[in-house]
């Protein structure tokens, strides 16, 4: 387990779970997408999110990424974003 802290006393594991989270939002969010224009499999995609989420970790640690409310906002509204897109055609 990571339990070291960035340099703005962020926990290393909670960061990695939250950009692990939010690229795969992001993923699920594209996936529809990308599949209809270019016929991409989502293996592809599920492929991507490891080397994404440690790009996003990275570039959080890099900014000095923190957890207030913003970030949490950025989270859920991903989630529902998912939720209403793949929602949408079952109704």
């Amino acid at each position: 387990m990571l339990a070291t802290l960035s340099p703005r006393g962020v926990r290393l594991d909670k960061l990695m779970l939250y950009h692990f989270l939010l690229i795969t939002s992001w993923l699920l969010i594209l996936s529809p997408f990308i599949y209809f224009a270019f016929g991409a499999a989502p293996l592809i995609l599920t492929s991507l999110l490891i080397p994404l989420t440690c790009i996003s970790t990275l570039i959080g640690l890099k900014l000095g990424h923190g957890f207030g409310k913003t970030a949490s906002t950025l989270l859920f509204a991903s989630w529902m974003a998912v939720w209403a897109l793949h929602l949408y055609p079952a109704i």
